[in-house]
């Protein structure tokens, strides 16, 4: 029982083993990518893309604008309660002490 007390879980590791890597396809598509921008190609994706919004940085902005808002009113209400349900048993004490 003892020994129980005193015994730490082993670290837990984390193993990442790619399935397959091309040397020479990064390579070429890094030597495209820097002969593209010498030239001033750039590969924007159309507008028509359903999986591309231009907005898409604003709209995870103000997801985390009300989410941050959302935490904030639900940490004020619980120190509420926890301040309501402290008066209560305070008063409580109070009241089997003295009465």
């Amino acid at each position: 029982m003892l020994g129980r007390l005193f015994k730490l879980p082993k670290i837990k590791q984390f193993y990442y083993k790619p399935r397959y890597y091309d040397e020479r396809k990064e390579a070429l598509d890094k030597r495209i990518a820097q002969i593209k921008a010498e030239m001033g190609i750039t590969d924007d994706q159309p507008e028509g893309n359903k999986y591309f919004r231009g907005d898409y940085k604003t709209h995870i902005k103000g997801q985390m604008k009300s989410y941050f808002k959302h935490t904030r009113k639900q940490k004020r209400t619980s120190n509420m309660r926890l301040l309501v349900i402290l008066l209560i048993l305070l008063a409580l004490a109070w009241y089997i002490i003295y009465y």
